[in-house]
């Protein structure tokens, strides 16, 4: 009974030790892959990937070794060299840095070829001078820098640098590229003056093309509007000279029929003139012996209506 109670003592210390002693093995035994890694195992020389995620048995060091790797994108800019100056198909000197997007896609051809993330940037830094170097030696500075939009061709030259990039990257370090850009470009002083003086010129051949395509359009809207001003007034004459007809024609009837009655004829304007007088809002001190008020003074038997009377 005693051997079982002093057993029963120790038997917190026992579980503990246990405990301690699985998680050891545990931990020399397995080991972790996260969703965003990839591992490469080295057994004795032999090398396997593994990129399942979860927890995987594994012998211990130095059976087997365990190397784990981001396979999520990069960003990588360069290290020495990412700014330097090259020279452009025409001769122009430029300073150009460029950048890659990148990931590992042959866990094994990267281990292989690279071992670890900076050895793999470093030999990566070697293509990207070479490509960038090349591609814009086969372009003009016109391609890179100009005024008009549709002549600039950094997005092509990109793409091209990718390209060969992606090939060269995947056979010699199993590396996937994404997307390469230009992170800078620039120009020396003395090409920076000839470039200002190029674009300038540029701009003063586009100013006088707009200049002479305004001259040119105000031209035209100036004769189209004397065209039309012509038409106008020659319609208006036209109908001028029909109206002007009209009334002569009435006028003429009227003065057959005043030529028969020349007293009332002027009798009649008489009256007319004073109603327009009387029309207006307007006090008159005037002597009524004058024309047309003597009409006032007149009896109705000065005159006849009868022709010959």
């Amino acid at each position: 009974m005693k051997n079982i109670l002093k057993y029963f003592k120790h038997w917190p210390a026992l579980l503990f030790g246990g405990a301690v002693a699985a998680i050891f093995l545990a931990t020399i035994f397995s080991y972790q892959v996260k969703s965003t890694d990839v591992v490469i195992l080295k057994t004795l020389g032999r090398i396997s990937v593994q990129d399942e995620p979860g927890l995987h048995f594994c012998w211990p060091y130095p059976i087997e070794q365990i190397y784990s790797f981001d396979k999520r994108l990069r960003c990588f800019d360069g290290y020495d060299g990412k700014l330097e100056e090259t020279s452009t198909a025409d001769g122009q000197v430029v300073v150009a840095c460029i950048y890659v997007a990148y990931r590992i896609s042959d866990a094994e051809k990267f281990f292989k070829a690279a071992g670890d993330v900076h050895r793999a940037e470093v030999l990566l830094n070697d293509m990207m001078r070479s490509e960038r170097n090349s591609a814009i030696g086969a372009h003009t500075l016109d391609e890179f820098i100009n005024t008009g939009t549709g002549s600039v061709k950094i997005q092509m030259i990109e793409e091209e640098i990718r390209k060969e990039l992606t090939g060269e990257a995947m056979k010699n370090l199993g590396l996937a590229i994404e997307g390469v850009g230009f992170k800078s470009f620039i120009l020396p002083d003395m090409i920076t003056g000839k470039v200002f003086e190029r674009m300038k010129a540029e701009r003063n051949v586009l100013a006088e093309i707009y200049r002479a395509d305004g001259k040119s359009d105000a031209k035209r809207i100036r004769d189209e509007a004397d065209n039309k001003r012509c038409l106008v007034l020659a319609d208006a004459e036209s109908k001028t000279k029909t109206i002007k007809g009209e009334g002569d024609e009435l006028a003429a009837k009227y003065y057959s029929v005043f030529l028969e009655n020349p007293e009332l004829a002027v009798f009649l304007r008489k009256l007319e003139s004073l109603n327009r007088i009387k029309s207006g809002k307007l006090t008159l001190i005037i002597n009524s012996e004058g024309s047309p008020f003597n009409v006032m003074n007149e009896g109705k038997g000065n005159f006849s209506r009868e022709p010959g009377k």
